[in-house]
């Protein structure tokens, strides 16, 4: 976690390129406020934030937590969401964007929408027209992949990952993977785990409809 803003007089100048080399290798967290925002890269500087904290404002424990889960092993949802923005659109990816941010806990498509700053009416009719699977749909597909991706990150089975981010037990985590991607987690590692996982969302979301769109998460 850092602060941009800070800078010591003590620093040499090349201080801020040492910081931006360090960021290619390592997930940030931006905890600070003396500069100006802009989504997830604060105005004034190159590097690139996977969150951002404001003092006093999301700083609390469970928001620090999500930062840090956000944060670790993050390459692959960077590169899924720029694959998702190189095959579709901006929009969708903004979409999946949100997704993705909010997986990290069990989440409502009331919840993606306000993300959004749009009704739930709305969300699903955006993602009808943009022919991309249903909001409940692209809930479950976020919750899969940060699992794996967490899974993937850490080393530990993904039962336990999917207990660490809300699931009630293992069973409904592998009912949820079963009944999404038509196979339980373990023939989904057999398969390339993770990878298989980001086909399966890349393929989606590149306007092929879902055969099941009663997925729950």
């Amino acid at each position: 976690m850092v602060d941009p803003g800070y800078r010591s007089p003590r620093d040499p100048p090349e201080a801020d390129s040492i910081w931006r080399l360090h960021g290619l290798f390592t997930a940030l967290v931006c905890y600070g406020e003396p500069t100006p925002l802009s989504g997830s890269q604060p105005a004034e500087s190159k590097m690139r934030f996977e969150a951002v904290l404001r003092p006093g404002v999301d700083d609390d424990f469970d928001a620090i937590e999500a930062a840090v889960l956000r944060a670790a092993g993050a390459p692959p949802a960077t590169r899924l969401l720029a694959d998702v923005a190189r095959r579709t659109s901006n929009e969708v990816e903004r979409i999946f964007a949100a997704v993705v941010a909010a997986s990290i806990r069990p989440f409502s498509v009331s919840q993606l929408a306000a993300r959004l700053l749009l009704s739930r009416r709305t969300l699903f009719r955006r993602c009808a027209a943009l022919d991309i699977p249903t909001p409940k749909r692209l809930c479950s597909l976020g919750r899969i992949f940060t699992v794996e991706r967490l899974a993937d990150w850490s080393g530990q089975p993904s039962g336990a990952v999917a207990l660490a981010l809300g699931f009630s037990d293992y069973a409904n985590y592998r009912r949820l993977v079963r009944r999404v991607l038509g196979s339980p987690p373990s023939i989904v590692r057999q398969r390339g785990g993770l990878e298989f996982v980001t086909t399966a969302i890349l393929r989606e979301l590149s306007g092929s409809r879902q055969q099941n769109q009663n997925g729950t998460f």
